[in-house]
């Protein structure tokens, strides 16, 4: 009974995220996660687990009682705040007192008290108009004055007020309100049970782990098959280029670029990355080939370096290769020749593949936005608290703007490309100088360090070069099948193992600890940076465990090297931008990595199980039972950080935006891949678990679960967590 209820809320929740999709929150909410008979299902299982915990007597047992209760007291946290908590909405208005609220039904309930706004201000990143946080400054019945902002929640007698939205004048703001004083307080101590029953199951000498971990001591061989990718070049010869130095050091001056302070040289090489898949062409860096263009800009258009893969884009382009110029996209006419087809697709009617076509039409807009300047917002000018950047040569500024500075804003990049023309190396160093000298008046302590530049043009550089991550590819495939062939027969493998994972972690280190520092916050906020964190922790783990279980040296670095992988592949998403004032917590740092460190574990179950095949097909029993003590021993942490990393999430929202869970479909099927591998836990009830050969059958489909939650999610189902 107990199995098949809780495999069908599976079913339910998955097929809740995809109706989500064609019919909408409201709908899902209301059809399912709101319906009576999935509220029943959720408390016949928690019924079932009661009668599971007496019947297997494990009230015996402390640490796994703990774990069982946990959940049951969060479950019956939720009913409490689904039977008995009120939510909804109060907008406010400056100086305007107001005591009602309209709650989720679209009705007026009254407040025990009266709210009035004081001020609403918007903090921004220092130099840029990246917002900071959200700050409302509420007065509460004439009494004391509660500051509400992203993830700090104000409260009042048992209601939470959190931050919503904002009148578009400034004068007004929109307010959750939350009234659950007793349903969060039951399901923070489900929590914090499942924290004590975790640390106790870990601890605890009744489990199954210390004899896992030594069933799993001893090496193993192992083989996996790679597939490798390579990208062809293209050749052009005699291109009028800046002077390199010039280049550098142009590249070297700030801008304001993705709502963030940074230096040309990252725009330049997000630019050609863009346009050819490579931050640099024939030679010519990203600093070259930008400043370059814009200077000597109709030689530039003839070069064949933005890439076309689609064949039937080539053909609209007239085109008889992979690769296409700036003046390939135009007609005689200078007409886009993409025109009608882009037209076509928006009007549902497309001509072409729709992937292909916007790839290419958003490859001529970039060059398109690089004409009209959107890229250098280079000189920046303060007006009181606020600074305001502006391209150079701009020809509607403030009239507050005095003549002189006016004059420098709209003649100095003349004057640089000028000097840059007639050859006149050092005036052109000098105006350089100038317009750095310029921001750092405008800006003060706004302007990051030169430091700071320095590191992020050398970070640059570090992610641009893709034959790392290829290179990684091919030695974590050669040292599989080396330790398959010569496992066991001498130190050299060890060693040479041993200083390829290093090497391998000291670049991977780098390439998070230089975005770290970038950026100013821990890199945890998008699929690049997730991807690269999962690397980084894939690697310290096969650096902690290699000597205990040998496996790790093999399956670590060729995991770890696929995720790099995936991280460069991420386009637009290596992009460092400010956070989003909602993504201003520790909480969501500590979320993401637990996260991340259980879906690193995971894959290695992946491989572990695929290793389980190999093993059992050549009839090496032995190995066998090793390799299956490896994976359930890999199991508990990883189920126990996947707990602990949701209910982090779930916490980290209540504090946002005053709600702990939303049925988000990030959520949803973060629990799915949850409840999927908490299924091998229970071997001892559910014996088909015992056997390997199903056991690694299904820790192999179970990786399902993780990649819908993580890639499925992100590019299929959408919802509020689809940017990481």
């Amino acid at each position: 009974m107990i199995y098949a209820l809780y495999t069908l809320i599976i079913v339910c929740i998955g097929f809740a995220t995809i109706i989500e999709k064609y019919r909408g929150t409201s709908f899902a909410a209301e059809h399912i996660y709101g319906a009576w008979w999935f509220s029943a299902l959720w408390a016949a299982l928690t019924v079932a687990a009661c009668i599971y915990i007496i019947k297997r007597r494990l009230y015996h047992r402390t640490a796994v009682l703990l774990l069982h209760l946990s959940f049951v007291v969060i479950l019956a946290g939720a009913l409490i705040t689904h039977l008995f908590s009120r939510s909804g909405v109060i907008a406010l208005r400056t100086a305007i007192p107001a005591s009602m609220y309209v709650d989720k039904d679209g009705n007026y309930q009254h407040l025990p008290f009266s709210l009035t706004l004081k001020e609403f201000r918007i903090v921004y990143y220092p130099g840029t108009d990246a917002p900071l946080d959200y700050q409302s400054i509420i007065q509460c019945d004439g009494g004391q004055d509660l500051v509400v902002s992203m993830n700090n929640v104000g409260h009042q007698d048992g209601y939470r007020l959190f931050q919503s939205s904002y009148d578009t004048d400034g004068e007004g703001v929109v307010l959750g309100v939350s009234y659950d004083p007793y349903g969060i307080a039951v399901t923070y101590v489900g929590y914090f049970l499942l924290l004590v029953g975790i640390i106790f199951t870990l601890l605890s000498r009744q489990t199954q782990m210390r004899t896992l971990y030594r069933q799993a001591m001893r090496p193993l061989a192992i083989l996996l098959p790679l597939a490798l990718y390579a990208s062809p070049l293209c050749a052009n010869d005699g291109l009028q280029a800046v002077d390199k130095d010039i280049a550098h050091r142009i590249g070297s001056i700030n801008v304001l670029y993705n709502h963030r302070i940074c230096p040309i040289n990252t725009v330049a090489t997000d630019f050609v990355t863009k346009l050819s898949g490579k931050a640099s062409w024939e030679g010519y860096s990203a600093d070259e080939i930008f400043v370059s263009w814009m200077i000597y800009y109709s030689p530039w258009e003839k070069q064949k370096l933005i890439r076309v893969k689609s064949h039937d884009v080539q053909r609209l382009l007239g085109i008889d290769s992979q690769w296409a110029s700036y003046s390939d996209f135009l007609n005689e006419y200078h007409e886009y020749k993409l025109k009608d087809a882009v037209e076509s697709l928006r009007s549902g009617d497309p001509t072409v593949d729709r992937k292909a076509l916007m790839d290419a039409d958003e490859k001529y807009h970039i060059v398109e936005m690089f004409y009209r300047g959107e890229f250098i917002k280079m000189f920046p000018y303060r007006s009181g608290d606020e600074i305001v950047w502006y391209m150079p040569g701009g020809q509607s500024l403030p009239k507050e703007i005095p003549v002189k500075e006016q004059f420098f804003i709209k003649q100095s990049m003349d004057f640089l490309t000028e000097s840059i023309v007639t050859g006149q190396h050092d005036r052109a160093m000098e105006i350089i100088a100038k317009i750095k000298l310029f921001q750092q008046e405008m800006t003060g302590h706004a302007l990051p360090h030169q430091n700071i530049g320095k590191v992020e043009i050398f970070y640059n550089t570090l992610r641009s070069q893709k034959w790392p991550v290829f290179l990684s590819l091919t030695l974590s495939l050669l040292l599989c099948i080396v330790m398959m062939t010569a496992a066991g027969k001498g130190t050299w493998l060890k060693t040479t193992s041993l200083l390829y994972i290093v090497l391998l972690t000291i670049y991977t280190t780098l390439l998070l600890g230089l975005r770290w520092w970038i950026s100013g916050h821990i890199p945890v906020s998008n699929g690049h940076e997730t991807m690269l964190f999962m690397a980084w922790v894939l690697l310290l783990l096969t650096f902690a465990f290699r000597r205990p279980f040998p496996i790790i040296s093999g399956f670590g670095p060729l995991i770890a090297s696929f995720c790099l992988l995936v991280s460069m592949l991420a386009g637009s998403n290596s992009q460092i931008t400010p956070l989003m004032p909602v993504l201003q917590s520790p909480l969501l740092s500590v979320h993401v990595m637990t996260v991340m460190c259980a879906y690193a574990l995971f894959a290695l179950q992946l491989l572990l199980g695929v290793q389980a095949f190999f093993l059992i097909s050549h009839k090496k029993r032995a190995e066998l039972e090793r390799v299956t003590a490896l994976s359930q021993l890999l199991l508990y942490p990883a189920v126990f950080l996947l707990a602990i990393g949701i209910f982090l999430g779930a916490i980290w929202a209540n504090v946002s935006w005053g709600n702990y869970w939303s049925w988000d479909p990030k959520e949803s099927w973060a629990l799915i891949t949850l409840m999927v591998y908490a299924v091998p836990l229970h071997k001892a009830s559910v014996s088909i678990f015992r056997k390997p050969h199903f056991y690694h059958l299904y820790m192999v489909c179970a990786f399902l679960a993780v990649i819908t939650t993580y890639f499925g999610v992100n590019y299929l189902l959408g919802g509020m967590h689809s940017y990481a």
